[in-house]
């Protein structure tokens, strides 16, 4: 099933390579992501997000036409063992799990299975993405500076081994440290449930969590 399509301005119309996949959570819910993806001021949109259900959006052109440039990797970089690769986005196709925090909220086996599908379809279409080392997460390229997404929550293996069976999972190691994680937990305990106020809420947190993961990266 093709993705539900959603025009987002915040792309560069030029086809890029793909080369690589890389998985983000969103810490807001689907509606304020769209709306963010949609605001030329906010200049940021992944291709793909991947609502709590197994919804698929369509922000940024890539299902069924050349892929082009999304903003969602930003400042990146990633040594795959052979080369060094800078600006992610001029090489990868983003994607958005609806999550407030991934380094203690799960991720819904609706979101596995879209995930699934989603790798299955553009499988076909970008041959570096026949290999498990070409999926990424965000903290991957860039933890440098703060990013800790997917987070400590998504299980990679279980990923892995649906999407890409015999073949060795690459390590991917969460940003946020052990430390961070729990005290993020207590958090949640607190965290209001009124839409609006939730998410203002868990932005305020993804912005403190890049804080003191970038510091912790420096450290």
């Amino acid at each position: 099933m093709a993705p539900q399509r959603i025009h987002s301005p915040n792309f560069d119309p030029r086809p890029i390579e793909v080369r690589f996949l890389v998985i983000h959570y969103t810490a807001v819910d689907l509606a304020r992501t769209l709306e963010i993806f949609t605001d030329p001021e906010r200049k940021a949109a992944a291709h793909l997000v991947v609502d709590t259900d197994g919804a698929i959006y369509e922000c940024v052109p890539c299902w069924d036409e050349p892929v082009q440039r999304g903003w969602h990797a930003g400042v990146s970089r990633w040594h795959d063992g052979i080369a060094n690769w800078e600006a992610l986005n001029d090489w990868s196709i983003g994607v958005e799990l609806v999550n407030y925090n991934g380094n203690i909220l799960p991720f819904t086996d609706e979101q596995y299975s879209a995930l699934a599908h989603i790798v299955e379809h553009l499988r076909r279409h970008h041959p570096a993405l026949a290999h498990a080392a070409a999926v990424l997460g965000h903290e991957q390229i860039a933890g440098f500076r703060g990013k800790a997404d997917p987070g400590w929550q998504f299980d990679w293996r279980r990923f892995f081994a649906q999407c890409y069976p015999g073949q060795p999972a690459p390590p991917r190691p969460p940003a946020c440290p052990p430390t961070l994680r729990d005290a993020l937990a207590q958090l949640a305990e607190v965290a209001p449930h009124e839409q609006a106020a939730a998410n203002a809420f868990w932005e305020r947190v993804s912005l403190l969590t890049e804080t003191a993961v970038a510091l912790a990266q420096k450290g």
